[in-house]
């Protein structure tokens, strides 16, 4: 009974980080239109405050309310601390990415996050990776590479802001998997997006610290990628929570092919044929993990049947 529940959480979470993943490419093509009129860090300070908007939908869903508010001890307090500054650094440099490279480029350098959660996993959280979830994400970070027949752009000086970003998202992921249980998701987002906020007001303070919106339409959008991103982090942290990091990691991959659409749609950039056979490959990665996840609960139902 359990292997069967295990096999429902591994899809669930699958399920889940593809709903995360695509939030995700959705708010950074609004960030590539607003980036040109617009400071990084005016559109970071907006995008987090805006993310308390399906937070607080979150907390009338779940009817947690005030409970949110008890058996925050100092512990849960330091980490949260740490994944809004994991989150502020990942937000001010996917930013600068989309901003200044091609979107379909810097999305697929963001997600090569799989490969740092693994390696940070072993040594932070004692994960056994075995072959496969490693040639999964070997496989994974090849098809990256596949879809994006490098070019000189990669290479640039602003490529390294999208694997600031991954190390960042990875580090968030790790410190999230310390979080004890008894934490609800919406109690989790509310305080990483509290230390998130007032990190993005002081930096915003420190820099520019004048406010301009230029229209009402750069308002609700900027309000937009708020509401996307607030969405995508609720989901991460589920589907993160619900089986270990190394093995849902190399699901990040898939949002790749929805950037290079979304690219292609809006920003007239990533030719279709350039997606084959990279995307194959990626499909082919996660399919190993829930191929092995299936054969080993043929193989312990087996042996129980004979013990």
């Amino acid at each position: 009974m359990s292997n069967k529940v295990d096999l429902k959480k591994t899809y669930l979470a699958i399920a889940t980080m593809l709903l995360a993943v695509l939030c995700v490419d959705l708010y950074m093509v609004v960030i590539k239109f607003l980036g040109n009129d617009y400071s990084v860090v005016q559109l970071a300070l907006f995008r987090n405050a805006s993310a308390i908007i399906p937070l607080f939908l979150l907390l009338l869903l779940t009817k947690e309310h005030f409970q949110v508010f008890k058996n925050v001890n100092k512990r849960f307090l330091l980490l949260s601390i740490l994944r809004g500054i994991c989150f502020l650094s990942m937000n001010i440099f996917v930013f600068i990415s989309v901003i200044n490279l091609q979107f379909a480029t810097a999305m697929t350098l963001t997600f090569s996050s799989p490969f740092f959660i693994v390696i940070l996993s072993i040594f932070f959280l004692r994960d056994k990776v075995g072959i496969y979830r490693w040639s999964a994400v070997i496989l994974g970070f090849i098809g990256v590479v596949m879809i994006m027949k490098p070019t000189s752009e990669i290479f640039s000086f602003y490529s390294i802001f999208p694997i600031l970003t991954a190390l960042a998202w990875a580090l968030s992921v790790i410190i999230l998997k310390f979080i004890p249980e008894g934490h609800s998701t919406a109690k989790i987002q509310l305080y990483t997006l509290i230390f998130n906020v007032i990190g993005a007001a002081v930096l915003f303070l420190l820099t520019t610290g004048h406010m301009e919106i230029q229209s009402t339409k750069d308002f609700w959008l900027m309000m937009l990628t708020g509401i996307l991103g607030g969405t995508a982090a609720i989901l991460f942290i589920y589907s993160y929570r619900l089986i270990a990091a190394s093995k849902i990691a190399s699901f990040e991959y898939l949002g790749i092919p929805s950037s290079f659409i979304l690219g292609w749609i809006f920003f007239n950039e990533a030719p279709w044929d350039q997606l084959f056979p990279g995307v194959i490959v990626i499909i082919f990665s996660g399919m190993i993990i829930i191929w092995r996840d299936k054969e080993k609960n043929k193989s312990i139902n087996t042996n129980k049947k004979f013990n």
